[in-house]
């Protein structure tokens, strides 16, 4: 497959990109910058330049990909609204993309948004749409790409492995992947 991979130089993305690439896929990496693009074309990746501010960079290379994985976020919180905003922008681009075909949109994301019962604590897999943290457009775009045209998996970070997206990007029917669908977190994630 071919891989189109947003924030692939970033803490995450890095990691992935070798994964990939040792699994025998092909990886087109999201880019802004020659430092960006030259360590992607060291680990053996294809650059796309790009940012995630220009919407229609998104969209052309969710076009010429298989499958997409979006790991990038601005991680400029002085203004997170505004952020948070644009990540639902670009997941809404790359979802408009795949729509009719059976390519995945896979999301990684950390945010738990409101809790199944009151009292309890906030999990991955439960979400509330009317929770007030702003990183919950993402979620909502997630959510809104269309089931059976376009498959969206959502994969949280804060108990992701490399191997849980391995499984995301080959069984594309699971809409979400939780760390007690995976087993226990190892200690320090």
């Amino acid at each position: 497959m071919r891989i189109f991979l947003t924030g692939a130089t970033g803490f995450i993305g890095s990691a992935i990109v070798p994964e990939l690439i040792n699994a025998g896929h092909q990886v087109l990496g999201l880019t802004r910058s020659e430092v960006g693009a030259q360590t992607l074309l060291a680990a053996g990746a294809e650059v796309h330049r790009g940012n995630l501010e220009d919407l229609e960079s998104m969209r052309s290379g969710a076009a010429v990909s298989d499958g997409v994985i979006h790991c990038a976020f601005n991680h400029d919180f002085s203004n997170f609204l505004a952020i948070c905003e644009q990540d639902r922008k670009v997941i809404e681009a790359m979802g408009d993309v795949l729509v009719g075909s059976d390519r995945p949109l896979i999301i990684t994301s950390g945010t738990g948004m409101g809790n199944a019962f009151p009292g309890q604590p906030a999990t991955e897999d439960h979400f509330d749409p009317n929770h007030p943290n702003p990183r919950k457009a993402s979620e909502v775009a997630g959510a809104l790409v269309p089931v059976g045209s376009s498959n969206m998996v959502k994969v949280p970070i804060c108990g992701m492995y490399l191997d849980s997206l391995m499984m995301a990007i080959f069984a594309p029917s699971s809409r979400s992947i939780t760390p007690n669908a995976l087993g226990p977190v190892p200690p320090g994630e």
